[in-house]
């Protein structure tokens, strides 16, 4: 059950190249170092020409990967091309357990020849560093035979995945014969696959939540309303659908799964009805601990500024205490935040690992960051010349010195993305906090207003008792 994708890639023509020829995801971990030396000087003896793509599983189709960017420049150069997008990245997937690295790694090479080995430089690599085995393609966008650029459309997608279904029936590889509708966004996926609370996940959430406490329809549609999704039941409609507050389209309950199809929740519901519900015994009252703490709380700062925002906002997330949250029942505002739980966690971090209130402050430490990475960098460079230049253990100090620059320049890039990202965030996060302030006071007012008609109701009620 192979999966084929490709996509066009902009800027520069090296990433794509080392990203897919990565040593750490192409080399096979059924080999030592000594025996993949053995293996080489064999190969060598016998020819030069496969001894890269025999030990990492990278193979160059019309190019040699070793030096893949340098023979694609040169065709771009050659028919005088200067268009944005510099190659294509594909990818071929297999299912979990189903094939070996060789035969994944020969099935991609065939796949290449067959696709592209006419008119195009490809540099197929096999990663093994998931559970799937998968290919990567580095296509060249223009052709070394006639300049002519590949074509990324559906008609070349489509031919793409056919011969990569042929292949899979040559290799006695699954099939999937019949593709269901769009694909998941790569994105969702993810977080599915992580456990993070998705829209989709929330909307089954909240239908479980809603269809547990209804007897009928009408309940299921109060229930659901109550959570900020509007239901829509029309008899015309074949599908019954959804919509939360801030989406631009409903949604078809079935799409949710089984068990969210229109005979599947009246069944739900109708089940309610039968079922005999036990209160559970009252449990008893946990003694109260009383501490006497001396002193006073008068003087205690309170967090403010960027800092107090930020940990605010997790406090409404549920991020800050960690608790087990009913994410149903969250603001429409927040659960759009809820896939970028871990950017804003990290934001926070950095905000109160280095005491940032202001934006003042966050552009004093933004540009301490950045003149820090320049004057490393330059450093590196000097460094990166001396290494080349010496030899034995001057030359492995180095290159020590080299890697803890390199480690300390991960750092300092991802914090600059994380300063970049408090700059962008922190004004929509205080315009999200004040709308849902006033949401909760309005509605907090409605109830009041609302337990005020209930008991004005009782006083006007007639003595069913007749005065006794």
């Amino acid at each position: 059950m192979a999966v084929c994708e490709i996509w066009d890639v902009r800027g520069r023509l090296d990433h794509p190249i080392d990203y897919a020829e990565n040593p750490e995801k192409t080399i096979n971990p059924k080999y030592t170092e000594t025996e993949m030396q053995a293996l080489v000087d064999v190969m060598e003896y016998a020819t030069n020409q496969y001894k890269t793509e025999k030990r990492y599983f990278v193979t160059g189709v019309n190019c040699d990967p070793a030096y893949a960017r340098d023979e694609m420049m040169i065709a771009k150069q050659q028919w005088n091309d200067e268009s944005e997008i510099v190659c294509y990245h594909g990818f071929q997937s297999f299912k979990h357990g189903e094939v070996t690295p060789e035969v994944a790694h020969e099935v991609g090479v065939k796949l290449a020849e067959k696709m592209w080995g006419d008119r195009f430089q490809v540099v197929v690599a096999t990663h093994l560093n998931t559970e799937c085995l998968h290919n990567h393609f580095v296509v060249n966008s223009v052709s070394f035979v006639d300049g002519k650029h590949y074509h990324d459309n559906k008609a070349n997608l489509r031919l793409l995945r056919k011969r990569s279904d042929e292949l899979c029936r040559e290799y006695s590889l699954s099939v999937i014969e019949h593709p269901s509708g769009r694909k998941k966004p790569y994105a969702l996926y993810q977080a599915e696959k992580q456990g993070l609370p998705t829209r989709d996940t929330l909307a089954r959430q909240a239908v479980d939540e809603a269809i547990s406490k209804s007897f009928t329809l009408r309940d299921f549609d109060r229930q659901m309303a109550e959570m900020g999704y509007r239901c829509s039941f029309d008899p015309n409609h074949k599908y019954w659908t959804i919509m939360g507050k801030g989406w631009k389209r409903p949604k078809r309950l079935y799409r949710l799964g089984e068990d969210y199809t229109n005979e599947r929740i009246m069944e739900r519901i109708n089940e309610n009805s039968y079922a005999v519900k036990f209160a559970p015994f009252a449990k008893a009252d946990k003694t109260v601990r009383v501490l006497h703490v001396r002193g006073s709380l008068k003087d205690a700062k309170k967090i403010g500024g960027l800092r107090g925002l930020y940990l605010h906002y997790c406090y409404k997330l549920g991020i800050l205490p960690k608790r087990k949250q009913n994410y149903a029942r969250l603001h429409y505002l927040l659960k759009d935040d809820l896939l970028k739980m871990d950017a804003i966690a990290q934001e926070t971090r950095l905000l109160c690992r280095h005491h940032i209130d202001t934006a003042e402050q966050l552009l004093s430490y933004k540009g301490s960051l950045e003149t820090e990475r320049a004057e490393l960098t330059e450093k590196r460079k000097g460094l990166y010349s001396l290494s080349r230049k010496s030899a034995g253990a001057e030359k492995e100090a180095v290159k020590a010195q080299i890697s803890q620059i390199t480690e300390r320049l991960k750092i300092i890039r991802k914090e600059v993305r994380l300063c970049g990202g408090i700059e962008a965030r922190s004004g929509v996060l205080k315009e999200k906090l004040s709308t849902i302030r006033a949401d909760e006071e309005q509605q907090r007012k409605e109830l009041v207003a609302d337990e005020h008609k209930r008991r004005r109701s009782r006083t006007n009620r007639e003595d069913e008792l007749g005065g006794i």
